[in-house]
């Protein structure tokens, strides 16, 4: 999946996290989660290993990395109470599971499997750039993402009452939409549109899965973003 959509999922489930938590704080943590592994993967795979590997999928999208990270988190949070590492790790089971690591399983149970598997790719930024911008999910998502963030920061810097205000209304109704667009293009069998660049149908059925995720979440952790 793409960065917005692994973001905006990464938000809904720091939202669940912080009303079960009363952190506000936990909602980032989670976020960043949700796109470290590619933060992390992308430059080293496709930039410093280029030339051997060429793969944006290794060490972040593995569960050797997500086990590491979840260990770290229940150290910290007994020693010290904090819930931000367990956060960031929910962050990135997000991710591992939006992209259905377990079909990539010599990457996912790295090392037990062998070595990662190199890949080939003609100038895989641009046509990264390319495929994120000229997909209309990514935009929703984006727009559903910036009203969580605006929301959820009020009392932590500048408050935007009014764009807040417009994007919390118009959210959850683009959500809708992309939901019901999604299951359309998945029982029409559509290989690919406008919703998401290069979209199969399981590309369809979890985008209409993370817009509902997101429109229970925004609806039922309402109250949180309201706070403040």
């Amino acid at each position: 999946m793409f960065i917005a959509c692994h973001l905006f999922l990464g938000l809904i489930l720091g939202l669940a996290i912080a009303d079960r938590l009363g952190d506000r704080r936990l909602i980032g943590f989670s976020a960043l989660g949700a796109v470290l592994p590619d933060l992390l993967d992308k430059p080293v795979g496709h930039l410093l290993l280029a030339e051997s590997l060429n793969s944006g999928r290794i060490f972040g999208h593995g569960l050797l990395f997500l086990t590491l990270l979840a260990f770290a988190g229940i150290a910290l949070e007994r020693q010290r109470g904090s819930f931000a590492l367990l956060a960031v790790a929910a962050g990135v089971l997000s991710h591992q599971v939006l992209d259905a690591m377990w079909a990539i399983p010599v990457t996912w149970y790295y090392p037990l499997l062998g070595p990662y598997r190199p890949y080939e790719f003609d100038d895989y930024f641009g046509g990264a750039i390319l495929a994120e911008i000229s997909s209309l999910s990514e935009w929703i998502f984006l727009a559903a993402s910036a009203g969580i963030v605006l929301a959820a920061c009020r009392g932590f810097g500048p408050d935007l009452p009014g764009v807040t205000r417009t994007l919390a209304r118009v959210s959850v109704p683009l959500l809708g939409l992309l939901v019901a667009a999604s299951l359309y293009a998945w029982a029409a069998g559509i290989p690919e549109s406008i919703l998401m660049a290069g979209a199969g149908p399981e590309d369809y059925l979890l985008l209409a899965a993370v817009g509902a995720v997101g429109i229970i979440g925004a609806i039922r952790h309402r109250d949180l973003l309201d706070a403040g």
